[in-house]
């Protein structure tokens, strides 16, 4: 899928609509980066840190919670990739956002989704992200290769968290939050294909 091709299918449907009971959650937001190389788009993930005290070594997007001098969760979104990744934001053109995501330790994920020009060379902080994992993006947004596990959450009784999403990718598995926003990216732009999933029996 080249650039042209996913501004056509991300522009022609309308994004899928979810709506989350009125609950506390703390702010956050991710940056979903898109960048275009030979054989397409790619979707650029990270790997976490291994000595970070929340989801150490899962592939995840650029992102963090909000802090109180950003203004604006897009804000947040561009500072943790400036952070993470070393991009800053006269490298990026922004699309919009996709469905917030809501994790099991109290944070409202507000993904943002934009193509970072071609020419960019990533710069990660090891103090945050051990691995750029670089991923073309029509892989990724296959229904057909999503797993899906229905689940009812303990932690969070007031919320409709039923499903969980699993996505595997040479060997690593793309699961949680950034799967789920995956996912809903995949329903945008294959709203025919939302049924189609596999069960997933666990790890």
């Amino acid at each position: 899928m080249n650039r042209h091709q996913f501004l056509q299918q991300f522009l022609l449907h309308p994004q899928p609509s979810i709506e989350w009971p009125p609950i506390e959650l703390q702010p956050s937001a991710v940056f979903v980066a898109l960048q275009e190389r030979e054989h397409g788009l790619d979707l650029i993930l990270t790997r976490r840190a291994e000595h970070l005290r929340n989801h150490a070594q899962q592939i995840c997007f650029p992102g963090g919670r909000q802090d109180h001098g950003d203004g604006s969760l897009l804000n947040t979104a561009l500072r943790e990739l400036e952070e993470e990744l070393g991009v800053n934001s006269g490298q990026i053109e922004i699309l919009g956002q996709l469905p917030s995501q809501p994790v099991l330790s109290r944070f409202m994920i507000q993904p943002y989704i934009g193509f970072i020009a071609n020419e960019t060379e990533f710069r990660p902080d090891p103090n945050e992200v051990s691995e750029v994992v670089r991923v073309p993006l029509q892989r990724l947004v296959d229904h057909r290769t999503h797993y899906t596990k229905n689940i009812k959450s303990k932690k969070i009784q007031q919320l409709p968290y039923h499903e969980l999403v699993f996505i595997p990718v040479d060997g690593q598995l793309i699961w949680g939050a950034t799967a789920a926003i995956i996912r809903r990216l995949a329903d945008q732009l294959y709203p025919q294909n939302k049924h189609l999933h596999l069960p997933f029996h666990g790890l």
